[in-house]
């Protein structure tokens, strides 16, 4: 008999990576989402579909009887995992997905509240699971994954694995950071300005990488703390060049010393300090290997931004991305710096 997995976010970037690994791995699958996107096809095929609104009454009636594990993709608060932590009598065992963004370095300086060198956390290279973490709280994107960590893996009652991927990329993602480059390739810019020498390194984590740590936790239940990410933590130039080749597009490189020059140099993997995680404890413990690297991974990525851009405004397409702070695509910024390199 199959073993049955619950995926609640079932339909967006990682919810579609897991459960696609699960059912291929020989999962009986249910797909929860609140049905405000639309259905992949590969997860229809894959799973069967619910919509539900996350209230502790509608999520047990979606989960029924007994599920062998429930991965939860999307837990926000505090109160999402207790309310998993509810269904102890009809779960075999939790999976919930946190993020890297927990860490904290010997000062308490995190990544939610870094805005510059000096208040960029400095921490080990590569970042173990057994680094500090921000405190519990409701105050910050960190310290509400911070509180569903602790409340999981506080417990003993049903066995629980918190995962902590990076910077998530794939096909479906609407924060797409590659659009940074994939953009400026498909409008022909012939030079890329990058802050830092292009050397920054923010751990990157392809969904079908965080999918198959999944798949592998969910074979061997347990309570523990697993960090997810490519396997080469690829620096910004090699992101860049990576994308530029999937979109057969060639640019010269222009590498800032230092710090952007306002808009000119920066963009969404801009960290003045490496951000870089230890996958060693996955790898003992689950036998855990990744599937691709960041590289492998660009070309279904930048064929999807190609198609989901095409005809409509990038905003709309990739609504999270436009809510970064800054401008991205200062264009006219860029092309006068350009031209007081060469006094055009």
């Amino acid at each position: 008999m199959a073993r049955s997995a619950f995926v609640l976010g079932g339909t967006g970037l990682v919810g579609q990576a897991v459960v696609r690994r699960l059912a291929e791995g020989g999962w009986d699958v249910v797909a929860a989402s609140r049905g405000e996107r639309e259905v992949p096809s590969d997860v229809a095929a894959a799973a069967r579909v619910v919509t539900i609104d996350r209230t502790a009454d509608d999520l047990a009636a979606a989960v029924g009887d007994r599920v062998d594990v429930l991965v939860d993709v999307v837990p926000f608060r505090r109160e999402d995992a207790e309310q998993l932590l509810a269904l102890k009598s009809r779960v075999g065992s939790l999976i919930a997905i946190s993020s890297a963004a927990v860490y904290a370095d010997a000062k308490g300086r995190t990544l939610d509240e870094a805005t510059d060198l000096e208040s960029f956390p400095e921490l080990p290279v590569p970042i173990s699971e057994r680094q500090a973490t921000v405190a519990p709280g409701d105050e910050t994107y960190a310290t509400r994954k911070a509180a569903i960590e602790r409340a999981l893996l506080g417990q003993r009652t049903i066995p629980a694995t918190v995962v902590r991927p990076g910077a998530i990329h794939g096909p479906g993602d609407l924060m797409s950071r590659e659009w940074y480059f994939a953009k400026r390739a498909l409008d022909g810019r012939r030079a890329v300005v990058l802050a830092h020498r292009g050397a920054s390194r923010f751990q990157t984590t392809a969904a079908e990488n965080l999918a198959e740590l999944v798949r592998l936790a969910a074979q061997r239940p347990g309570t523990r703390v697993f960090n997810c990410g490519d396997p080469d933590a690829p620096t910004v130039v090699e992101i860049g060049r990576a994308i530029a080749a999937a979109l057969d597009h060639e640019w010269a490189e222009v590498l800032l010393s230092g710090p952007p020059l306002g808009s000119v140099g920066d963009h969404p993997w801009g960290v003045p300090r490496p951000f870089v995680l230890d996958t060693t404890a996955a790898e003992l413990e689950l036998g855990y290997r990744p599937v691709t690297t960041y590289a492998a991974a660009a070309p279904a990525t930048c064929e999807w931004l190609r198609q989901v851009t095409a005809g409509r405004e990038w905003q709309e397409a990739l609504p999270k991305l436009h809510e970064h702070p800054g401008e991205l695509f200062d264009y006219a910024a860029e092309d006068e710096f350009l031209a007081s390199l060469t006094g055009g």
